[in-house]
């Protein structure tokens, strides 16, 4: 064999080898899945769609919302829960995994099945694959703020909350959670200072079914779940369960039992008596949803183009403390950007209209948001220090310099006494 045939038989077995491996490089690609649009509707507007039976939806529908509760913890199987600005419902998986807390998605309704089980709302078959399509990750939605088991209702059902001011009945110290031995989901019975009672269920496959019930009094984040009558709390995690005040007594608020609420859902600053003092600057406290629509927080930047000195302070009304023998502030505040940390005061001495200057303030120790708009809950931290006084005035203090400052956010603030 000559060297051109040689040559010849290699360029022809190279060329084959080529053929046959673009052959399979394009048979082996899978098709792009596309899942439609379709209408766009809410929550609300598919909760309304149930009028005692259950609907399989056929129509190309989709819908936008948040996670607010997966099965990370165990405290939930083959379910998830969504939320947007008009409502909240418990999704029922085809299969486990795939959705987590924060996840901005649209859910795809078509296949889906809207129903009912023992009162509670639900999206049963809902595949992920098929019906969910992910818009961004870590978009967590702030709790709905609470201050009585009263207030939470049907109207709550699915949706994230947070309890204030609230322990577990004295029959439920000692116990844990759930049994996690023998895998068996148990209730715990949950009260706040009025009497008023609800349910904590929890999973034995829970990873935190073992664990010991706080002793103290609080707040809770969980979801409203409900199993016919029974409003009941599923917790996501035992790290919201922030019992750590002094429990009042039984059932029996302790006097005189009155709090006072500033969640902003008014788009108003200074409603119920609340007022600011500029005292460095032209900035000042405003509130603002952005980057939560419809979800109004305080907010004080002094960055417009560079950053200038400013100090301003956001000032409750007087607070009454001459005959009450417990009082808490709890808040929750969010930062970004480089500046002074804010400062939380308190004054006894402080007129309501002067300023903030003419008076003593003490600084409290509270916990402060680690940057990048994180929430993170401020307290619940005690004001027994001030008891006695008739007129205690609590402040947030915000200071900025020329060359820099942070923009900082405080939401659902409320003094109990």
């Amino acid at each position: 064999m000559t060297i051109s045939q040689k040559l010849l038989g290699l360029f022809l077995a190279t060329s084959l080898v080529t053929a046959f491996s673009s052959c399979d490089k394009d048979f082996d690609s899978p098709p792009i899945k596309t899942i439609p649009e379709g209408s766009i509707i809410t929550i609300a507007d598919l909760r309304a769609m149930y009028q005692g039976v259950n609907i399989k939806i056929t129509d190309d529908l989709s819908l936008f919302a948040v996670v607010t509760a997966d099965e990370q913890s165990g405290n939930l199987f083959k379910e998830g829960y969504i939320q947007d600005a008009t409502g909240a419902i418990n999704l029922r998986l085809a299969a486990s995994g795939g959705l987590y807390i924060g996840d901005s998605v649209r859910v795809y309704l078509k296949g889906t099945v809207l129903s009912r089980f023992s009162q509670m709302m639900q999206l049963d078959s809902v595949n992920v694959d098929n019906n969910i399509i992910k818009q961004a990750t870590k978009k967590e939605r702030q709790p709905e703020l609470f201050s009585s088991i009263v207030q939470i209702t049907t109207n709550t059902q699915a949706k994230l909350i947070r309890l204030n001011n609230v322990q577990f009945v004295s029959a439920e110290l000692g116990n844990t959670y759930a049994d996690g031995v023998n895998l068996q989901s148990q209730n715990r019975m949950l009260e706040d200072s009025l009497g008023n009672k609800i349910i904590v269920r929890t999973s034995g496959f829970a990873n935190f079914a073992n664990d010991t019930i706080p002793s103290g009094r609080g707040s809770i984040v969980a979801v409203v779940s409900q199993f016919n009558s029974d409003l009941q709390l599923l917790i996501r995690n035992p790290s919201e369960v922030n019992f750590t005040l002094p429990r009042f007594g039984g059932t029996t608020p302790p006097p005189p039992g009155n709090s006072i609420t500033k969640n902003f859902t008014d788009q108003s600053i200074t409603s119920g008596g609340w007022t600011t003092k500029q005292v460095i600057g032209t900035f000042n406290w405003t509130t603002s949803d952005q980057g939560s629509a419809g979800n109004f927080y305080a907010k004080m930047s002094n960055f417009a183009s560079g950053n200038t000195p400013s100090e301003a302070w956001l000032i409750s009304p007087a607070i009454n403390l001459s005959t009450s023998t417990n009082s808490t502030l709890d808040f929750r505040n969010a930062f970004n950007f480089t500046g002074a940390p804010l400062q939380v005061m308190v004054s006894t001495n402080y007129d309501g209209t002067s300023a903030p200057s003419t008076a003593t303030w003490t600084q409290l120790g509270v916990n402060l948001s680690s940057g990048g708009f994180a929430w993170v809950n401020g307290g619940p931290v005690s004001l027994n220090a001030f008891l006695g006084n008739s007129a205690v005035y609590v402040a947030y203090k915000y200071t900025g310099s020329a060359t820099n400052g942070s923009t900082w956010e405080v939401d659902d603030i409320v003094i109990a006494w």
